[in-house]
């Protein structure tokens, strides 16, 4: 197998590295390892933040346990998409136990509220001072957030990635809108890559967090900012999440077998997310931040049911088809043309859909049709599209692709 060079890119510049301090992984190597690692962030006073079913389940207990005499209270009320109201209400519930550092269990909304809870309490609560701004016209507008944040230490039980980026979003439930905030310091320092808290995620759940990042991958080698050092990351996750991802569910696998595989894919989050911001994402990531914002939408079947479409719609775009040959050949799925090797990338998309149960369409998730409009207009505004291969400047653009979805 031969893969494309990266001959016609630019790589003169500058580069941002991880910022993540450090990884721990194992099965329970959060219980195991998490006081060590708390000491090692300075925490004496350590808030959990959490979600509902991790509570039920006694996850959220065991990693209470493990806290021991550094545990300061708990907040479970993490919501989906990280609805404002209940940032808030965490957010007086960590300033009011004089909590100095915050521990994470769960996906990208529980990791985007520690974020959103570490930024207002650094930084005041008048949340359009200080989100970006974005429009097709004037580029982005994103504000220095110069106050120190609050450590955090996540254990995620999805695949996200949020964890690895300086970025997060908090959704207004009465814009029906997602906003997008950035801080280098809102990084968490240490994350666990333990599989066992990773066993009663839904399967649905986690197929379609690894599908989003997935997307991610691809995205990262598409983006008018993919460069020779991104695309290494990219590439290398996207093997990781394709022979990963389906032993990770397969009920004829042993439980070792599933564990082994879990871990690998937090391993393939961390190639896609912790580079990303080098590369930058596109109209995957804008679509998934909108569709989900609006109608309550999983991250990972959103950016499931429109990677597809996207993918299609950036082919017109030579560099787009290009990196989607060069994603194929990484995967060895075959293909002469540069062409065929896209039209191979595409459709091995749309057999993982079909194989994983994910839904295929914005109406099969309760999008109805009279809202795309609106999200499309949401879309134009969202950040994570102003390196998409092929320019996105009007709503008109990504009404292409929500009815391609729909």
């Amino acid at each position: 197998m031969t893969l494309t060079l990266d001959t016609s890119l630019d790589d003169e510049g500058i580069m941002g590295l991880p910022r993540t301090e450090s990884i721990v992984h194992g099965a329970n190597s959060a219980i195991t390892h998490l006081p060590a690692v708390v000491a090692m962030a300075g925490i004496q006073r350590g808030f959990l933040l959490s979600t509902p079913s991790l509570e039920k389940n006694g996850h959220l207990a065991k990693v209470q346990t493990a806290l021991g005499a550094a545990w300061c209270g708990s907040y479970a009320g993490s919501t989906a998409h990280n609805q404002m109201p209940s940032v808030l209400e965490a957010v007086a519930q960590v300033r009011a136990a004089k909590a100095d550092g915050l521990i994470v269990l769960g996906g990208s909304s529980a990791v985007d509220m520690a974020k959103s809870v570490a930024m207002i309490l650094a930084e005041g609560d008048d949340l359009e001072a200080l989100r970006i701004r974005y429009s097709p016209e004037a580029g982005p507008t994103i504000p220095v957030l110069a106050q120190p944040k609050l450590p955090q230490i996540v254990i995620p039980t999805t695949l996200s990635g949020s964890e690895y980026t300086f970025a997060m979003a908090i959704t207004d439930p009465a814009l029906g809108e997602k906003l997008m905030f950035a801080d280098a310091k809102l990084i968490p320092k240490a994350v666990f890559h333990d599989p066992v808290f990773c066993l009663d995620t839904p399967d649905r759940l986690w197929v379609g967090t690894g599908m989003k990042i997935f997307a991610d991958c691809l995205e990262m080698l598409m983006s008018q900012k993919a460069k020779t050092m991104t695309n290494m990351y990219a590439r290398e996750g996207l093997r990781v999440l394709f022979h990963n991802l389906p032993l990770s569910i397969d009920p004829k696998a042993s439980q070792e077998q599933r564990l082994r595989a879990r871990q690998n894919l937090h391993h393939g989050a961390y190639l896609a997310m912790s580079m990303a911001f080098n590369a930058s994402l596109g109209l995957v990531a804008g679509i998934r931040h909108q569709v989900g914002a609006a109608y309550n939408v999983p991250h990972g079947e959103a950016s499931t049911l429109a990677l597809p479409h996207v993918m299609r719609w950036n082919r017109n775009v030579d560099s787009a088809e290009a990196a989607l040959a060069d994603a194929a050949q990484t995967l060895g799925l075959g293909g002469t043309s540069q062409a065929q090797q896209a039209d191979a990338m595409i459709g091995a998309v749309e057999r993982m859909m079909e194989t994983m149960g994910l839904p295929k369409s914005l109406s099969a998730v309760g999008v109805p049709q009279t809202a795309l409009q609106g999200i499309a207009e949401h879309v134009v505004g969202d950040m994570s599209v102003a390196n998409n291969p092929r320019k996105i400047n009007t709503a008109e653009d990504v009404m292409d692709v929500l009815n391609q979805a729909y």
